[in-house]
């Protein structure tokens, strides 16, 4: 199966409530490569690689707020964006 990108950058309660360390784990659980970070502006970008019906998984799951804590108001979802390339998901500081 292709190997699918997204650029997804979600609004709402998403930092300082445990957000990216939680979407780590999803990416694991879904078989997706990329990185998440915080944004200056609250809210938290993510670049994600996975083949269709895993990232189409991922994203499900992102929008319902992977951190019991979070409140997602808002997700942004760029598909076909440039992603990297990685064998990992990492938090990128």
């Amino acid at each position: 199966m292709a190997t699918e990108t997204a650029i997804i950058r979600v609004t709402g309660l998403v930092q300082g409530v445990g957000f990216r360390y939680t979407t780590k784990h999803l990416a694991y659980k879904f078989d997706v490569s990329g990185t998440v970070k915080n944004l200056d502006d609250g809210s938290v970008e993510i670049g994600a690689r996975a083949n269709s019906d895993n990232l189409e998984k991922f994203i499900d799951a992102i929008k319902q707020g992977p951190s019991p804590a979070a409140r997602v108001n808002e997700v942004f979802i760029y598909k076909g964006a440039p992603v990297p390339e990685r064998k990992t998901f990492d938090i990128v500081y």
